[in-house]
């Protein structure tokens, strides 16, 4: 008998024995549980994980490629465990990274974009040397929106030159949502148990809605992005993605910190939540009129839950004039990307032949069949036309809408009495349009995402087989109080209104 069918003998035997067990793994504790029982080892499930991959993605297309060392890892772990010892509190966690976020070996970081396919790094990210000390397992590389879904204004989300369109997890002709889209359907479908996202408006919260999951967009300053391909440093973030409220509590704990190369991070404290010793909550209610009737429904219900526990539900407005916000935002993300992408590309290796956003612009015009085939790349151009001299316009304008934002949070909160702001994420997903793009743009992000506040968005209802997240949005510098209360929130709704399956 050969090597290699004595290789496949020991991966049946493996299957076999594990498999049904190894799918109910879901959650850190319940892995870890698993592990200490000598149920299964990190090196077994590491080995089912990327079965699952290769079974599930031909149809989901969420992740792009698989870290060849992943097994190497978790044996390096499972030796560890055998002599008593516990790397972190990730330890044997295998983790799937959104693809542009860097590692060290041979897989590229790519944004997505054919013109990045040779940019192997060689280097962790700030948050993959945390993960990796914690004693995580990096599993592979998930699919995004080209670009963090900043190339063109008919886009559809989920769609790379690389990788192609990812689908939603509950059905694939709906639309994945979000730039994070790879990251949010691979944990809904538990091709991993933990996930990172990015987020520069929406693209962790809003994928993580529509397939029906948890994840923190942190607040600014949380978590470094160093070693991440930029789209704008002024409110990009990374998060996690997980199956449970507290694994994404645990992870962002694992990932937050200070990091030189990062200057948002170096007035980062670990504070202690400041929690109010009363029940009921006090929970603002937004207004949810800009959301799907059927989503409005599911609110309602979620309010009169909430109501039936013993909390206090307020219904609040936003009073503050918005009027300039989100065309603000646009030009400081385009402002930023030209600035900050041109940077990245410049030091990319020397086997990536685009060097600049101008560069990028020309590859996908020479290359528009298969990097241009459904949108093309209008958002590049206005990006381009930017002027980076008018950097005292520039300055006027970013006070201008991160004042505008912070005032709308802290009014909500103004009057002291509430402990918690609430809202539906996002509605249920469309059906994903290669031709038009994306069908509708309605969510929470822009707020928390622009003010730099937490927002958090629970798994806690659906559309028949459609999934709609609720949010929970933080005051500024009230991150810690918002975890709190999101687990109170989460227990009342996680047992009242039936989650995704």
């Amino acid at each position: 008998m050969t090597k290699k069918q004595i290789s496949l003998l020991i991966f049946i035997s493996i299957f076999v024995t594990f498999n049904i067990k190894a799918q109910e793994l879901k959650t850190i504790g319940e892995i870890h549980n698993a592990y200490k029982n000598k149920i299964i080892n990190a090196e077994q499930l590491t080995l089912l994980y990327i079965k699952r991959i290769k079974e599930l993605n031909p149809q989901y297309n969420a992740v792009i490629s698989i870290e060849p060392t992943a097994l190497k890892q978790a044996r390096v772990l499972d030796n560890l465990a055998e002599r008593g010892l516990w790397a972190g509190p990730l330890h044997g966690i295998p983790v799937l990274l959104k693809d542009n976020i860097e590692t060290i070996g041979t897989l590229p970081t790519t944004a997505g974009s054919l013109a990045l396919k040779n940019n192997v790094t060689n280097n962790d990210a700030f948050v993959v040397k945390k993960l990796r000390s914690a004693g995580a397992i990096i599993l592979g590389k998930t699919n995004l929106s080209e670009w963090a879904n900043f190339r063109s204004s008919f886009s559809s989300s989920g769609w790379s030159g690389i990788a192609g369109q990812t689908n939603n997890a509950h059905d694939i002709t709906r639309s994945p949502w979000g730039s994070s889209s790879g990251s949010a359907v691979a944990i809904a479908l538990n091709l991993a148990p933990v996930a990172l996202g990015t987020e520069t408006d929406g693209s962790i919260t809003s994928p993580a809605s529509v397939n029906g999951i948890y994840a923190i967009k942190p607040s600014m300053g949380q978590v470094s992005r160093s070693g991440s391909i930029p789209l704008s440093s002024s409110q990009d973030s990374i998060g996690p993605m997980t199956h449970s409220l507290n694994d994404a509590l645990t992870v962002l704990s694992v990932i937050q910190g200070i990091d030189r190369l990062d200057p948002s991070t170096t007035n980062f404290k670990l504070k202690p939540a400041i929690i109010k010793n009363k029940q009921p909550l006090i929970i603002g209610v937004l207004p949810s009129d800009k959301f799907t009737v059927e989503t409005q429904k599911v609110y309602a219900k979620q309010i009169q839950a909430l109501k039936a526990a013993g909390h206090i539900l307020v219904n609040i407005i936003i009073t503050d004039n918005l009027d300039t916000l989100l065309a603000d935002e646009y030009y400081i993300l385009l402002y930023d990307f030209k600035n900050e992408i041109n940077q990245y590309l410049k030091n990319t290796p020397k086997e990536v032949t685009v060097k600049s956003l101008s560069n990028l612009i020309d590859f996908n015009e020479k290359n528009k069949e298969i990097e241009m085939p459904h949108f093309g790349q209008n958002i590049l151009i206005q990006s381009n036309a930017i002027n980076l001299d008018e950097k005292r316009k520039y300055r006027q304008i970013k006070s201008r809408y991160r004042s505008v934002a912070t005032k709308a949070i802290t009014n909500l909160y103004s009057n002291k009495i509430l402990d918690i702001v609430i809202a539906p994420t996002t509605s249920p997903a469309w059906k994903t349009d290669l031709i038009n793009g994306d069908s509708t743009k309605n969510n929470s992000s822009s707020l928390p995402a622009i003010a730099g506040t937490t927002h958090i968005t629970l798994p806690v209802g659906r559309v028949e087989h459609l999934p709609v997240g609720l949010s929970i949005i933080a005051d500024i510098n009230g991150e810690y109080a918002a975890y709190a209360y999101a687990q109170i929130i989460d227990k009342v709704l996680s047992k009242d209104i039936k989650k995704p399956e």
